[in-house]
């Protein structure tokens, strides 16, 4: 665990223990003590304690009072319910981002997945999906759909294992450049129907590896 500052204590304390959760390097099962991670952390225990209880509501742990807190993670179940919502919800961003995409933007886009087939070569699958996301994040954003975009935005905080494990394999990582460029020609058109429909099939085409990638998740590294 790295040091935090001490501005804002309450909400880095509660990132900081959120992203570790998220991105398994707290894994699911292990037990924290308060006092052990206030230490690490450099806080005292009140921020943590408060941490501790909101990442108890967002179902990540479970407080035993006086014991300990157990990390649970998140469930094969929460991950498809997070692909179910992305599929209703992402497919209607993309259709109205395309009112408000430049070319300048268009370009940039075309840019990331130009970026990402180099990073094929590499095998650099973090970067890779760094740039996966910058790819969904940006049309999202253009939808100027404010609150679709913040719950896709914290869905994918959710699935960054899953997403690190897809894009790990290089057959779906190859199939994801593929159809993004696919998304990238729909946009130059201006085709709005064409796009939600190539966004719908994109994720799609994801859920299809739930089961086996949910079988075999690869942590994401430091």
């Amino acid at each position: 665990m790295k040091k935090i500052s001490n501005t804002l204590i309450r909400e880095n304390a509660f990132a900081e223990l959120r992203r570790m959760i998220l991105s398994q390097e707290i894994k699911p099962g292990e037990k924290l003590n308060e006092k052990e991670v206030a230490e690490q952390l450099g806080v005292s225990r009140t921020p943590v304690r408060e941490a501790f209880h909101k990442l108890e509501l967002e179902g990540l742990v479970e407080i035993f009072p006086r014991r300990y807190c157990l990390v649970k993670g998140v469930t094969h179940g929460c991950i498809r319910e997070i692909h179910l919502i992305r599929s209703q919800l992402e497919p209607i961003a993309a259709y109205h981002a395309v009112d408000h995409l430049s070319d300048e933007d268009i370009d940039q886009l075309s840019s990331l997945i130009e970026q990402t087939k180099k990073l094929m070569v590499e095998g650099n699958a973090q970067k890779i999906m760094e740039l996966n996301d910058q790819f969904h994040r940006t049309i999202n954003e253009a939808s100027n759909l404010s609150r679709i975009v913040s719950i896709l935005n914290n869905m994918q905080d959710y699935i960054v294992s899953f997403r690190y494990s897809f894009i790990s394999r290089p057959e779906l990582a190859q199939r994801s450049i593929d159809e993004h460029e696919e998304i990238l020609f729909a946009l130059r058109k201006r085709d709005k129907e064409m796009v939600k429909k190539l966004v719908t099939q994109h994720l799609e085409g994801i859920s299809e590896y739930e089961d086996v990638i949910l079988e075999d998740l690869k942590p994401v590294p430091n």
